[in-house]
């Protein structure tokens, strides 16, 4: 077999691996979606779940990191899953702070003002506190920056228990490394998403 062949063969082995993926996604989507379980762009990607995250992944393709679900604690909901291809977006609610969730966008690049230096939350990553108004509510933006991307969270928190959500949206959202997700998507699909 010549090198050329043996290239388009490999070649099309990843577009068929592709096409299967989408393939899987739609058919999860349509089945959420027909049972009446769960909405397909409601429902944010949770760390382990490299099909969601592969979308999130493709709205920023440079990004290194990608926000993802950990564990929600008692009292916390995630809505609002919104992929596009300017970015993603998603919004955690809690009870202790009605009708003000947390925003969680990521993009590719952000603005950074008046913001402090925090602890890095993950290995490669510059993480920053804006504080923007602490009476008589706590509000501000919590940044992580990485290369290719970036993801915000503006919170607007009551004076008292802002200390505990702060803590409990941080641990809520992780940010899961996309070359791990490549290796994943490759391992059980068989999948090689670019870039």
């Amino acid at each position: 077999m010549t090198p050329q062949r043996d290239a388009r063969g490999r070649r099309l082995l990843a577009v068929r691996g592709l096409l299967a993926a989408l393939l899987a996604i739609v058919t999860l989507g349509a089945a959420a979606t027909l049972t009446g379980c769960a909405s397909f762009s409601d429902t944010v990607p949770g760390c382990g779940d490299p099909l969601r995250l592969a979308i999130v992944a493709q709205s920023v393709p440079n990004a290194s990191y990608l926000p993802c679900l950990r564990d929600l604690q008692e009292g916390w909901a995630a809505t609002g899953f919104n992929p596009t291809q300017d970015g993603t977006s998603f919004l955690l609610n809690s009870d202790r702070s009605p009708r003000q969730p947390v925003t969680v966008r990521l993009t590719a690049t952000c603005k950074i003002s008046r913001a402090s230096p925090s602890p890095a939350r993950a290995p490669g990553v510059l993480t920053y506190t804006r504080l923007d108004s602490i009476s008589p509510r706590f509000v501000g933006t919590l940044y992580d920056v990485f290369p290719g991307g970036c993801v915000t969270y503006t919170f607007d928190f009551a004076l008292g228990s802002q200390i505990a959500l702060m803590e409990q949206f941080e641990q809520a959202v992780g940010l899961y490394p996309r070359q791990q997700l490549r290796l994943v998507l490759k391992q059980e699909l068989g999948v090689e998403p670019n870039p």
